[in-house]
């Protein structure tokens, strides 16, 4: 994929509310290039889709009249383009039309939402927005600790598509919180998808630049049945936010497929997607056929999703990169299918070589279900699981890796392939019970004698 570049003059900007601090925009710097060796390549181009998912949506087409609305596309005045731009979006949508295409142009955006949030779009049920292959929105710098570039709020029916959506990390203003003095300011997000939202589709989209996350879902409340349903988040280029690709605080049904995901990097805990509740539900969630690549802290963690696949993903490390946790990590109350995934490490996280580790800590596991992870290929990596039980692992190739495994019941090992120098490195075990056939080390029969009884084979502290 081409580079792309912004090279607009630096216009000043003064917002209109006196809480808003005079900032001067300057020019982007460049994205992050889709790697040459995604096998689903950009090849330079976000065209929107042409075939819309959603039968509720009309065919009926509003292409945006700019001069009509007094919309600039030049990369100025945001707080007139966010009032103008919805003024028209809100127009269409009352007058029939289900389609909504926005001309090519550089559209910033942002307005004054609260103290600690900035405005961008919002869109409501039963419309398609489709961006131009040239269109850009931006959100404005600004000094606020929230934002979302698109807003989609407990609405049905929902797809955005093509050009590219921008943040502000480049230019943002890190002011104190007036609470505890935090300045992380980690939750400006380009796509939110929010509340009892369903039938939400983002695919063909160029995302970068967020000062948290290229999209957010945040599901329904904590202890309540899970209503934010059906997303579909399919090819879209996710580069150089700052604190996750995708972010799932709750939902159910949901589809990243064919997306590529990288150089997420800058506040913690920069993964390339994070399933993580925080006591609402994460349930029926597909990851499969994605690109990752140059994420700081990881390609994809699972702290508490249930009955989530990961299939046929490619993670890993840039030759300019450094894990810190490392490809893939999951907590042992969650619960998982892992088929089919290459994954790679060039160099060591602080987890050690390993490409697939399971955090635990001291309290029972609860989640009855088994975690499986099945042919997979770990190219110079392993797998670490600790203080956990019911894991089912069979079929995978680790070259140059390990499996690992302490005070761990309920264990599966059946026809893994270990290519390792050192024998004891190879397979380690420390307090595990279950069942081991069929393996072997460098391509010879490797006994594990596991029982119903704990057992201790060549563990290394």
């Amino acid at each position: 994929m081409k580079k792309i570049i912004l090279t607009f003059s630096i216009i000043a900007i003064a917002f209109s509310c006196s809480k808003e601090p005079s900032i001067n925009i300057q020019t982007i710097t460049e994205l992050s290039p889709s790697d040459p060796n995604n096998p689903n390549p950009f090849n330079g181009t976000m065209d929107p889709i042409s075939t819309i998912p959603y039968t509720d949506i009309s065919d009926n087409t509003y292409v945006i009249e700019l001069e009509r609305w007094d919309i600039q596309n030049n990369r100025s005045n945001p707080e007139k383009t966010t009032d103008n731009l919805q003024e028209a979006i809100d127009w269409a949508i009352n007058e029939g039309f289900g389609t909504i295409k926005l001309p090519k142009g550089h559209y910033l955006i942002g307005k004054f939402g609260n103290d600690i949030y900035q405005a961008g779009i919002e869109l409501k049920s039963n419309v398609a927005f489709l961006l131009d292959k040239d269109a850009i929105i931006e959100m404005a710098p600004n000094d606020k600790w929230n934002y979302c570039a698109i807003a989609i709020r407990n609405e049905s029916n929902v797809v955005i598509s093509g050009g590219t959506i921008l943040g502000d990390r480049d230019n943002h203003v890190y002011t104190p919180r007036s609470s505890d003095g935090s300045q992380v300011h980690d939750e400006g997000h380009l796509i939110c998808i929010e509340g009892n939202s369903k039938n939400v589709t983002v695919q063909n989209v160029t995302l970068g630049k967020a000062n948290g996350d290229g999209i957010l879902l945040v599901g329904s409340p904590r202890n309540e049945p899970q209503e934010l349903q059906n997303i579909h988040i399919k090819r879209n280029h996710f580069t150089d936010n700052r604190r996750q690709g995708v972010s799932i605080v709750g939902g159910k049904n949901i589809l990243i497929e064919d997306n590529e995901i990288h150089h997420t990097n800058g506040t913690s805990p920069q993964f390339g997607v994070d399933l993580e509740g925080a006591g609402r539900l994460n349930e029926d969630i597909t990851i499969k056929k994605n690109y990752f690549h140059n994420n700081r802290g990881g390609d994809i963690v699972n702290t508490d999703g249930k009955n989530i696949k990961i299939d046929n993903n490619i993670l890993t490390q840039g030759e300019d990169s450094q894990y810190i946790d490392g490809p893939l990590v999951y907590w042992k109350n969650a619960d998982m299918i892992v088929t089919n995934n290459s994954i790679t490490m060039r160099t060591v996280s602080v987890n050690n070589w390993n490409g697939i580790i399971m955090y635990s800590n001291d309290n029972p596991k609860t989640n009855p279900a088994t975690t499986f992870i099945e042919n997979n290929i770990l190219n110079n990596c392993g797998m670490y699981m600790y203080k956990g039980a019911d894991l089912v692992i069979k079929n995978n190739l680790m070259d140059h890796g390990h499996l690992a495994f302490k005070e761990m019941t309920n264990l599966t090992l059946t026809n893994n392939k270990v290519t390792h120098d050192n024998r004891c490195w190879a397979y380690r075990f420390l307090q595990v019970s279950g069942t081991a056939s069929g393996n072997t080390l460098n391509n010879e029969d490797f006994d594990i004698p596991l029982t119903s009884s704990p057992w201790d084979g060549c563990w290394i502290n």
